[in-house]
């Protein structure tokens, strides 16, 4: 695990690139008041993870020199204020015409089903089941599936990406338990414990 300091540089990195954009090792030490060694051992680190990269940089005058720059994955670093902005939505929504709640919800998993429910076409239940929490793993839910001692299936949720959304409009976690009905191919699903409502995970049991 890296120590405090180093991960405090390395944060002051990448605001660096972020704010004054691309910058030589050079000018990143004389900012940071780091060796030149420091900075390179830390622009290392941060392509490694995905987060900088760099292109050979021809200059007036002297030797091209190697400038660096934040990648695309490393505005994930920075806060977003998506959850908030869409309970804005719909709270305007709801204000227009409660109606158009509803309307966007069912829009919403139409749209899933169409987008995944080629994707779950295993044979059994089991099967199904389990490509549903590998699409759900996929979309930020940390999602996994097992069975319980009675022999039902269990899809478990450990995070929900509309949290602050389905708190205020249960309509998001109605329409999940539609879509998992329509894509798996059965009704017998219940859901017994939600995050919107307190729980640890949001848990389904599912039987034929």
């Amino acid at each position: 695990m890296p120590r405090q300091d180093e991960t405090s540089t390395r944060r002051e990195i990448i605001n660096l690139l972020r704010v004054v954009g691309p910058l030589t090792v050079g000018e990143l030490g004389e900012r940071l008041h780091i060796t030149h060694v420091a900075v390179r051992r830390h622009l290392t680190s941060l392509e490694r993870d995905g987060l900088v990269t760099s292109v050979q940089q021809r200059l007036p005058m002297g030797r091209p020199t190697r400038v660096y720059s934040l990648t695309e994955a490393a505005d994930n670093l920075f806060p977003k204020k998506y959850s908030t902005l869409t309970v804005e939505l719909l709270d305007f929504l709801h204000d227009t015409d409660p109606a158009l709640v509803e309307a966007f919800f069912q829009r919403r998993r139409e749209e899933m089903v169409a987008r995944y429910g080629a994707d779950v076409n295993a044979d059994t239940l089991a099967g199904r089941v389990a490509q549903l929490a590998e699409i759900q793993q996929a979309n930020g839910y940390l999602a996994q599936c097992e069975q319980d001692e009675d022999g039902a299936l269990v899809l478990k949720e450990f995070n929900c990406p509309v949290h602050l959304a389905s708190r205020r409009y249960p309509h998001a976690c109605d329409h999940e338990l539609a879509f998992f009905k329509t894509v798996l191919g059965t009704e017998n699903i219940e859901r017994l414990e939600c995050i919107a409502h307190g729980g640890q995970c949001c848990r389904y049991r599912i039987t034929p």
